[in-house]
């Protein structure tokens, strides 16, 4: 990471005349090498002399362009963000009507065709803003003025029982992280214009309850309407969890091996699982770096060990969530297992991106990701599919969108220029799921 402040240098712009087309092409390289390299090795994963090695110039040559890698990736954002933006300025008129629903419905759609083109990016962005770095600063303040102008649009349209910056942070939240899943094969198979058409029920109800079924019959939805989501075996992990790595040990010994692995997920959860390194672990645990490897063989060592965790609590958390009448706004039971599910998340936040960005080289983890994902997303689907619906409707689908909304918006919500308390973001929450689900809707 570069430690200079992050800027862009006038002087050197493509149409510089003091770099002409030979440095115009040579700064394009530069950024299109890095967006192959931050595909392949993640942003965090990717040198400086990497990139400089991949685009045929010396390290001294890329300074001239750019102070470092934050300044490429910013290039990048930017340009991403310009198309998002575009798209933001042609939103139409959104509302209760087949011209509303239709102009969402586009919204989404083009969201989706440049989230495909620079899906690199939206992918690295994800990992980015979840970590301490000189660019999350810059990506929040991008989110914070998309925000707005969305915000400015739904102001316009009559948006009921919701405050226009609130619905604003959740649609952008959600499109972002379902489009997520789409691209780290985490939607079951299903097709993107599917997966739009759904999302544009969910929000379009989310957004304007009162919309009528022939509203949600007006387009040509490919909702798919069936399917079932099938338990992957949890992988075999003998002698790898907190259980048994503390058995047999002294009492002292035992606490030091927890004190390891909860350093391991406050700086995994801080800085991610790549940025982290042992020396940080043991700083923070206030251990010498010999008491590590005493009993770890290397970071993915207690990585292993903390998705282990996570997975057990993850289905601990499904199987409470089947018991749940989401539908019910006087049961107080949501509420509660929500503020466990948060806590759950932000606690493992660490080990789960680790497994869904798959940004550890273990097949292990990635497996137990897959189970725990799989466990609490059949859940949702159980609580989800029996509910009567009289417009077009995706079980998995919903389970998705559900998914993305209990796993986003509260970090979302953190980040906003006003933050939502806990108990606003719980509220806004199980307001979207009642309405965005279980709306009665009638002609």
């Amino acid at each position: 990471m570069s430690e200079n402040p992050i800027y862009r240098r006038a002087s050197y712009g493509p149409s510089s005349p003091e770099v002409g087309k030979r440095g115009a092409s040579t700064r394009r390289r530069i950024i299109e090498v890095s967006l192959d390299l931050f595909a392949e090795q993640g942003f965090f994963g990717t040198s400086v002399d990497a990139i400089a090695k991949a685009a045929d110039i010396s390290r001294a040559t890329l300074y001239q362009y750019f102070p470092g890698k934050d300044e490429i990736f910013l290039e990048l954002l930017d340009e991403c963000g310009r198309a998002l933006f575009r798209v933001a300025r042609r939103i139409g008129p959104l509302g209760p009507t087949e011209v509303g629903f239709d102009n969402l419905n586009w919204w989404l759609g083009e969201w989706s065709w440049v989230f495909e083109k620079y899906s690199t990016m939206f992918v690295q962005w994800t990992v980015v803003a979840a970590s301490e770095s000189a660019v999350q600063p810059e990506i929040n303040r991008f989110v914070a003025t998309y925000n707005e102008r969305v915000s400015k649009r739904l102001e316009e349209s009559n948006l009921a029982g919701i405050e226009p910056r609130v619905a604003a942070m959740a649609m952008t939240a959600l499109v972002h992280r379902v489009n997520l899943f789409i691209h780290t094969d985490r939607a079951y198979g299903r097709e993107t214009q599917s997966i739009v058409d759904a999302l544009s029920v969910f929000l379009q109800l989310f957004l304007f309850p009162e919309t009528p079924a022939s509203v949600l019959h007006s387009l040509k939805l490919r909702t798919v309407g069936v399917g079932a989501i099938s338990l992957p075996d949890r992988p075999s992990t003998e002698g790898l969890s907190l259980a048994d790595r503390t058995e047999g040990l002294t009492k002292r010994a035992s606490n030091t091996v927890r004190a390891l692995v909860a350093a391991g997920a406050e700086q995994f959860r801080a800085k991610g699982y790549h940025r982290t390194s042992v020396d940080d672990i043991v700083e923070a645990a206030g251990f010498a770096r010999g008491t590590f490897y005493k009993y770890f063989s290397e970071k993915q060592d207690l990585l292993t060990t903390l998705c282990i965790e996570s997975a057990d609590r993850a289905l601990d958390l499904a199987h409470g969530l089947r018991e749940l009448d989401l539908t019910d706004p006087g049961d107080t039971a949501p509420s509660e297992w929500l503020k466990a599910f948060i806590e759950y998340t932000e606690h493992y936040s660490g080990s789960i991106e680790a497994w869904t960005e798959r940004t550890a080289d273990s097949e292990l983890v990635h497996g137990l990701g897959a189970y725990a994902q799989a466990s609490i997303d059949i859940s949702l689907l159980k609580v989800l599919a029996p509910y009567p619906r009289t417009y077009p409707f995706d079980p998995i689908l919903s389970a998705l969108i559900l998914r993305a909304l209990i796993t986003r918006l509260p970090q979302a919500a953190q980040e906003m220029e006003e933050p939502l308390t806990p108990d606003e973001t719980i509220d806004l929450i199980l307001t979207a799921i009642r309405r965005g689900f279980f709306t009665s809707v009638e002609d």
